[in-house]
C-alpha cells in the first residue's frame, strides 16, 4: 500500500486522477453517490483495521456493519488536540511511518497548529485536485503562476518544457521581497491569500507601478470585501475564483462559471454540527448551518474522518444552473473558536458582524477585535479619499446588530497579519476568563 515519497513531483499518478477528478466532476447524483458510499466504506474499514487511534473508536463490528454517510454519525468526531497531542504511530495506518509520508502542517491561526501526513498515494490525488481547481478557473498550460505561501511545492518535469511554470512568492518575506519576486516572475496566473494579494497591489500602486499581465486570480483561504476585491481585480484586470480548502482537507468548495461555491463531493463528505449537538448532512436538499465535520474520501495514511476544521458553515441546495449536481456553500463564517462573548456571559459567532461593516463602500479591509465581553473594536483600512467620519457610521450599523455593546469603529494604516500571512478578520485577543 505505501511507498517512499518522490524527490520530484510524479506526473503519472497526477495525470491518472485529473482525469477522474474530470469524469466525476459532472457526474450524475447517482453515479456519484454510488463512487463516494464505495470509497467512505472503504475508509472506514480501512481506518478501524489499520490505524491505532481508529482501533480504540470504532469497534469492529461498527466498520462491518457501515454502508454509507448516513452511518457517519455512529463514529465518532475527531477534533484538532488529537493530532496535536498524540504521536503519529496513533494516527498512521499500518506500513506508513514518518519517514515514508509527507506532513502538511496548518498555520495554528487557531491556536493548534496540526501536522497531517500524507502518502505519495494521496499526494497524486491532492496534487490532481489541485491542479483541476486551477484548470476549471482558466489556467493554461503557457501560464506563468505565481503562488502566494511560505513553502515551495515540489517541481515537476514539465516545467523543463516551458509548461505550468510556477514561481514562488515567499509569504514570510517582507513586502519589498514579495513585491520583486512578484514582479521579477511576471505571472499571468495567481493563486493565494487574498489579503496577501491585496498587500502587493496596494504596493504596487503606492509606487505608481501598474501590472497588466495577470489573467486569473484563484483567491483562497480567507474574505475579501468587495471593496478590497474591486481594487485588486481592478489593478490587475483579471477575472477570479475562490476556493474553500485546508491543509488538513485541502479542497471543500471552489466556485463555478456563474460564481457559486460547491462542494467537492467526490472528495469530501460534509456534515453539520448543529448548536444542540444534533447532526445534518450537507447532502443539497435543503439549507443547514453549522459546524463543519469534514470526511476526506482521499487519505490511505492518515484517515481523516468527521474532522472538526473550526469553521461554521451554511450549505445550500444543488440547485446552480451551471450544471453541477453538488451543493452549494453559501457562508464560510469562520473559525468557531472566533466567539465573542456579551455582558451576560453568552457566546455567538461574531463573522455576521462583519457583513454591517462591508456593506460600506469605504471599507477596503477590516478587522473586529474583542478585548473583554460585551466590547468590540472595529478596526478599518480606508481607501483612499474616503471620509474619516465613516467610522461614526460603522459604528453605529455594529451597535445596532449587537445592541448593549461598547462598539468603537477606529480607522488604521494596516491590519497586523498573523504568522501565516493571513488577517483574522474575527479575533478575540483576550478571552473571558
Amino acid at each position: 500500500m505505501n511507498s517512499a515519497l518522490a524527490p520530484v513531483m510524479r506526473l503519472v499518478p497526477v495525470l491518472r486522477n485529473l482525469v477522474r477528478t474530470h469524469r466525476l466532476e459532472r457526474a450524475s447524483p447517482e453515479r456519484l453517490d454510488a463512487e463516494r458510499r464505495r470509497l467512505l466504506v472503504e475508509l472506514v474499514r480501512h481506518a478501524q483495521a489499520d490505524v491505532p487511534r481508529y482501533r480504540e473508536l470504532v469497534a469492529p463490528e461498527t466498520a462491518a456493519a457501515f454502508r454509507g454517510p448516513e452511518d457517519l454519525p455512529s463514529l465518532p468526531t475527531l477534533d484538532r488536540a488529537e493530532f496535536h497531542d498524540r504521536a503519529p504511530e496513533e494516527l498512521l495506518a499500518a506500513g506508513f511511518t514518518t519517514a515514508n509520508t509527507k506532513a502538511g502542517t496548518t498555520s495554528g491561526s487557531s491556536g493548534i497548529p496540526i501536522t497531517i501526513r500524507n502518502s505519495e498515494h494521496d499526494l497524486g490525488y491532492l496534487r490532481a485536485s489541485y491542479l483541476y481547481d486551477m484548470l476549471a478557473s482558466g489556467l493554461r498550460p503557457w501560464d506563468r503562476m505565481a503562488y502566494f505561501r511560505v513553502t515551495p511545492f515540489l517541481r515537476h518535469p514539465l516545467e523543463r518544457f516551458g509548461l505550468l511554470r510556477t514561481f514562488h512568492i515567499d509569504t514570510s518575506t517582507t513586502l519589498d521581497d514579495q513585491v520583486a519576486a512578484f514582479l521579477a516572475a511576471r505571472p499571468t496566473f495567481l493563486v493565494g491569500f487574498p489579503h496577501v494579494i491585496a498587500s502587493v497591489v496596494e504596493e504596487l500602486e503606492r509606487r505608481g507601478v501598474r501590472y497588466g499581465a495577470a489573467r486569473r486570480v484563484l483567491f483562497g483561504g480567507e474574505r475579501l470585501t468587495p471593496t478590497a476585491r474591486a481594487r485588486v481585480l481592478g489593478h490587475l484586470g483579471a477575472r477570479c475564483h475562490e476556493v474553500y480548502a485546508s491543509v488538513e482537507v485541502f479542497t471543500i468548495a471552489r466556485t463555478c462559471r456563474l460564481g457559486a461555491l460547491h462542494l467537492r463531493s467526490a472528495d469530501v463528505v460534509v456534515e453539520l454540527e448543529q448548536d444542540d449537538g444534533s447532526v445534518v448532512p450537507a447532502d443539497g436538499t435543503r439549507e443547514a448551518e453549522g459546524e463543519i465535520l469534514v470526511t476526506r474520501l482521499h487519505s490511505e495514511a492518515m484517515p481523516l474522518i468527521r474532522y472538526r476544521l473550526g469553521d461554521r458553515v451554511a450549505v445550500g441546495p444543488a440547485d446552480c444552473g451551471c450544471g453541477r449536481h453538488t451543493p452549494v456553500v453559501l457562508r464560510v463564517q469562520g473559525r468557531s473558536q472566533d466567539r465573542f462573548r456579551g455582558l451576560d456571559g453568552r457566546e455567538f459567532y461574531a463573522d455576521f458582524l462583519t457583513y454591517a461593516v462591508q456593506d460600506f463602500a469605504e471599507v477596503s479591509r477590516m478587522q473586529l477585535v474583542q478585548e473583554r465581553p460585551g466590547q468590540v473594536t472595529v478596526r478599518v483600512v480606508l481607501a483612499a479619499g474616503s471620509d474619516p467620519a465613516v467610522t461614526e457610521r460603522i459604528s453605529a450599523a455594529v451597535r445596532e446588530a449587537v445592541p448593549g455593546f461598547d462598539v468603537r469603529a477606529e480607522a488604521v494604516r494596516s491590519i497586523a497579519p498573523e504568522a501565516n500571512g493571513k488577517i483574522r478578520i474575527v479575533k478575540v485577543e483576550a478571552p473571558a476568563r
